[in-house]
């Protein structure tokens, strides 16, 4: 899917078809207020539209202290072999020190927007078992609101919810049968084993495969005149 921007409709009125409202009624829910887009930076960045059609982009600014740096990764497990772990740990060697440790704390405030263009902003959310597809093309000047057009919308049919259910539980269903062979496998007295001598194997394998095909790639330039 990539990367993308989020938009919440914080107020602002948005016109809809005459199926979404009845669908909407029906299930006893509201017009989505979170889209997303693909037309602005594509950051992963929140920007706002109040019922005045004024358009914010959050921002992160300094406050001037310094914070402790949380691993994303701190709870993952390595479960590589110690021959792997060995040779990436040493290739990939780095010192970390204490102000290593820290970065600068910032602040997620809220400011107006300067944009000026047309973008599209759209859903697909699940709604009592079936999905909505809604999208709308918001023509902005100087960070406010020109005008709103509707753009497509679909609503999921009970048949095709009903066999994406089943789809996907036969789906988990799989996967938990998968899961669990892996975990009855990991207990065996021989695992250990297997993954301090067959893992390595294969992955030394993979490094020689890639640097002999990498060689390979850079004497077919040279064949080529490139």
């Amino acid at each position: 899917m990539g990367m993308f921007d989020t938009v919440i409709v914080e107020g602002l009125k948005l016109k809809t078809s005459k199926e979404v409202a009845a669908f909407l009624k029906a299930n006893s829910a509201k017009l989505p207020s979170e889209f997303q887009t693909k037309d602005l930076e594509n950051f992963l960045a929140t920007y706002y539209i109040n019922e005045a059609g004024q358009i914010f982009e959050t921002v992160y600014k300094p406050t001037g202290k310094k914070k402790e740096h949380v691993n994303p990764f701190k709870d993952w497990q390595d479960n590589r072999s110690f021959l792997e772990k060995f040779f990436f740990n040493t290739i990939h060697k780095t010192h970390y020190s204490d102000e290593d440790r820290l970065v600068d704390e910032t602040v997620a405030v809220r400011e107006k927007s300067k944009i000026t263009k047309t973008f599209e902003i759209y859903t697909y959310t699940e709604i009592a078992g079936r999905y909505l597809d809604l999208s709308y093309n918001i023509t902005a000047a100087d960070g406010k609101v020109k005008s709103v057009k509707f753009g497509e919308c679909s609503v999921e049919s009970e048949e095709k919810a009903n066999q994406r259910h089943k789809d996907d539980a036969e789906f988990k269903k799989n996967m938990e049968i998968s899961f669990a062979a892996r975990r009855a496998f990991q207990s065996k007295w021989y695992y250990p084993i297997l993954k301090e001598t067959v893992n390595p194997v294969i992955y030394f394998t993979k490094l020689l495969v890639q640097k002999a095909c990498n060689k390979i790639i850079t004497w077919s330039y040279r064949w080529h005149g490139v």
